[in-house]
């Protein structure tokens, strides 16, 4: 009988032994839980760069960590704010205050990277390309910062490095400058790829955005959606100058692209000096801190200016916090710092003369919407188009420059985007 089991062992050996997987022949979903258990940096960089089966898995995972990133981070926000709402102590209130300022900034960065990236990475048409959110390391990032609040036995002091903040921060610059300028402009055969990206960043602003109307039609058998919206972006500019075209540039993947990163770090700098003044007024209504624990020093006056110039135009933009500007148009404070509410009435009533208002006109097929009217859209009108409907889009763009106007500089800006491509832009 040994022999008989030593032949039955054997069969059994050889059985297991071709049953052994490989990355291209293990099922995708067991591929896919080994994967989460990596580093996401090592997922990006490495295991999508094996082989094609590879890449296609690694994108799901990493597309897929991106959403989840984003539901946490809205956990994280809310039980931040219950929290706050149940503290005993101020040091504990002062505590939860700066994780809910911290995660504050967070979160504006990650609806930036999803108005960069959710066209290409999340489609909402099957037969659009997908591509892969490759920034392991932006949620790597993330997810540890994330862990640090969602970690119940956490110490609740010192969560949160302001280092780490702006490791986390640059990254994801990094990211969207390389995104933009290698994947978008690489999936980009016409503008209607990128749909209104335009409006998807805008409505990245702390503040200041507004809707006029909103409306939804099928007159000619084709959904459409018609949009308006209007920006105030409080001390800020955008000027175009017409200069010689020497270079003969007239590519209108880098014309939109360029225009795309202006308006990203444009929002970027008023976002960054709206948060600091946020996040100072948010310290002095706490009730009494310890002064080891709080500055009652206000932030520094910051200034943003951008440049650059392409196709024979000339963009100078930027932004100015409110005590850069109270310090280079030379306003007395009311009182010293501690006497914050006559301050806040003065700035409140005081007729601001360097805002840059930013119109939006808009109709485009529902596939090519902004992400902001998801929640209004029926299933029906994302669904995939039949043979006979086609895409439409047309977007405007229009700037006033108050400061522009002020310093004798072209205070309106346009910009149009009809069909397959950008039409034209002016200044005047």
């Amino acid at each position: 009988m040994n022999p008989k089991r030593r032949r039955v062992s054997s069969r059994n050996a050889r059985g297991c032994k071709s049953a052994r997987y490989t990355l291209d022949t293990m099922p995708p979903e067991v591929l896919g839980i080994i994967l989460r258990m990596l580093s996401l940096h090592d997922v990006a960089c490495t295991v999508r760069l094996i082989s094609r089966r590879c890449f296609d898995i690694a994108a799901t995972v990493l597309n897929s960590e991106f959403l989840i990133a984003g539901t946490k981070l809205e956990i994280a926000i809310k039980r931040t704010e219950s929290l706050m709402n149940s503290v005993k102590t101020d040091v504990e209130l002062f505590e939860h205050s700066t994780i809910f300022n911290a995660l504050e900034l967070i979160r504006f960065q990650y609806q930036m990277l999803r108005a960069v990236t959710w066209r290409y990475t999340h489609p909402r048409s099957r037969d659009s390309p997908t591509s892969c959110f490759y920034g392991g390391r932006v949620l790597d990032n993330l997810n540890c910062l994330l862990q640090t609040v969602l970690n119940p036995g956490r110490v609740s002091t010192n969560v949160f490095n302001y280092v780490d903040l702006q490791i986390f921060t640059r990254s994801c610059e990094n990211f969207m400058d390389h995104f933009e300028k290698i994947t978008e402009r690489r999936m980009n055969r016409s503008a209607l790829v990128s749909g209104c990206k335009i409006v998807d960043v805008l409505d990245c602003l702390g503040e200041g955005r507004q809707l006029l109307s909103f409306r939804t039609s099928s007159r000619t058998g084709n959904p459409m959606i018609s949009m308006q919206l209007k920006y105030v972006l409080r001390r800020a500019w955008f000027t175009c100058l017409r200069v010689p075209n020497s270079n003969n540039e007239h590519c209108w993947r880098d014309r939109q692209r360029y225009m795309y990163l202006r308006l990203r770090r444009l929002v970027g700098s008023f976002n960054k000096h709206l948060f600091h003044k946020l996040h100072y007024e948010r310290k002095l209504v706490l009730r009494t801190t310890p002064s080891s624990l709080t500055s009652r020093k206000p932030p520094p006056a910051s200034t943003y200016s951008g440049y650059g110039e392409y196709g024979g135009q000339f963009f100078y933009y930027g932004n100015m916090s409110k005590y850069a500007y109270e310090n280079k148009f030379k306003y007395a404070r009311s009182g010293n710092v501690e006497n914050t509410g006559g301050e806040f009435e003065e700035e409140a009533n005081r007729p601001h003369r360097f805002d840059l208002v930013i119109g939006v006109q808009l109709r485009c097929s529902p596939d090519l919407a902004p992400l902001s009217t998801r929640t209004s859209l029926k299933v029906d009108d994302l669904e995939d188009r039949g043979a006979d409907s086609r895409q439409e889009l047309y977007l405007k763009l229009s700037t006033r420059c108050t400061a522009s106007k002020a310093n004798r500089l072209p205070g309106d800006f346009t910009w149009e985007v009809r069909g397959p491509r950008v039409k034209h832009s002016q200044c005047r």
